[in-house]
């Protein structure tokens, strides 16, 4: 099992790879660095190895596709379902936390509340902070490659891999329309997610795995 150790540190904050640069608050998604002798997690303001540039002008604000890789065939029925629902809920994540630049400071903590749990919640409200204060919004489109690292088997939390496509987002500048940031092909991401006595599944904890390629 992978031992994994938290700490704040100061970085960069990003979704999806890349997308805010120069902020000192801990992000809602942490590093997770893996070597052959030990593995450890840094909750961190950033989530990105990747590189930035500084040209162009944003297309559209950072979405995703509806969640339809991933979810195998041939599953039972409840194990199937289950994945679905988690599926839906982690890309839902991701919009939600590309979305709070354009949100209402009043509204974003009932909107992350619908699909993440404390710290993460926390977390990523302060992200949104760092957003507002640097003057940046999200652009573009990002891509989902689901799969199942474990099964869920009726349990009320569960692990889901995401090999995302961030080629198409980054950052934009707010004031001057250019481009700060441009994400990867390919970043690799887990989540956490626990089940709700309200029967919704809720992310409680998003880790990049930075030293592991998809």
């Amino acid at each position: 099992m992978v031992r994994r150790k938290s700490a704040a540190m100061a970085a960069s904050l990003a979704i999806a790879g890349v997308l805010l640069a120069a902020c000192t608050s801990a992000s809602g998604v942490n590093i997770e660095t893996l070597d052959p002798a030990t593995s450890s997690s840094t909750s961190s303001s950033t989530a990105s190895a990747s590189p930035s540039q500084t040209s162009g002008s944003p297309s559209s604000v950072l979405t995703s596709p509806s969640p339809t890789a991933g979810t195998d065939s041939g599953l039972p029925a409840g194990e199937a379902a289950d994945r679905a629902a988690v599926e839906a809920q982690w890309v839902k994540f991701w919009d939600v936390y590309a979305a709070l630049a354009l949100t209402p400071a009043a509204d974003r903590e009932a909107l992350v509340a619908t699909v993440a749990v404390d710290p993460t919640k926390a977390n990523v409200l302060s992200d949104a902070a760092e957003f507002d204060s640097q003057g940046l919004q999200t652009y573009g489109t990002l891509g989902h490659r689901i799969s199942w690292p474990q099964p869920i088997n009726g349990a009320t939390t569960a692990v889901i891999d995401d090999c995302q496509d961030a080629s198409q987002t980054g950052a934009v500048n707010t004031t001057t329309g250019n481009k700060v940031t441009v994400g990867v092909p390919r970043d690799h991401y887990q989540g956490s997610l626990v089940k709700g006595d309200d029967g919704i599944w809720r992310v409680a904890q998003p880790f990049y795995l930075k030293d592991e390629p998809c």
